[in-house]
């Protein structure tokens, strides 16, 4: 066992055509010959209070120009948290600027008027006052788009399911957002725009396979 995950550099065997010839391929090749699909990189699973889980250049590459990013179970360590998103082309130095919305409706309720929208938010959101009982927890399907363009900005849409801090109640979002930055972008983090830990939950990155 090599005891980690499979890299693209990695060789395996393989009968060329059929007629007995062992020859050897990259790992690399064996996307190509899969197809489209998901690919995934690096998972982050929140023990204990940290401020951010960031995906860096290790991860973020020329490979992939889409990603997807799955977080489930996150919480924070205090209440009326919001949880976010943003990007960094100088893997994590600095943030350029940032323009993110959200729209949401409330689960839990027989009424039609519990909805509600925010937008000119200074990261990519994934939605607001979260509880820090992690009974629920956030949870969040994101897919980034585009991130090696160096002519256009680099937008991730998505949805997301918070417990909110009051009630709790819970709450269905839709997100959006952009970073205003015509550089490939190299880095991501998750983190509470508040400036709080957060304390559980799990993030995976994928690359979508071109």
């Amino acid at each position: 066992d090599i005891g980690g995950a499979i890299a693209d550099a990695d060789l395996f065997l393989m009968d060329d055509g059929a007629g007995g010839t062992l020859r050897k391929t990259a790992a690399s090749r064996i996307k190509t010959y899969a197809g489209t699909g998901l690919v995934k990189l690096h998972s982050e699973t929140i023990s204990s209070a940290t401020a951010a889980v960031a995906f860096d250049n290790n991860y973020i590459t020329s490979t992939y120009d889409n990603y997807k990013l799955i977080c489930y179970g996150l919480s924070s360590a205090s209440d009326n948290q919001d949880i976010g998103m943003r990007m960094s082309v100088d893997n994590g130095s600095n943030f350029a600027t940032h323009v993110g919305c959200w729209n949401y409706t409330q689960i839990n309720t027989g009424t039609d008027n519990t909805t509600g929208s925010d937008g000119n938010l200074g990261y990519i959101p994934f939605g607001s006052d979260e509880e820090s009982d992690a009974s629920g927890g956030t949870n969040v399907d994101l897919t980034i788009w585009n991130v090696n363009s160096t002519s256009q900005y680099k937008f991730a849409n998505g949805l997301v399911t918070v417990v909110n801090q009051s009630g709790p109640n819970y709450y269905a979002y839709r997100v959006a957002g952009y970073i205003a930055s015509n550089t490939a972008v190299n880095y991501l983090k998750v983190f509470t725009n508040e400036g709080g830990n957060l304390d559980g939950g799990t993030c995976t990155l994928y690359g979508i396979t071109k």
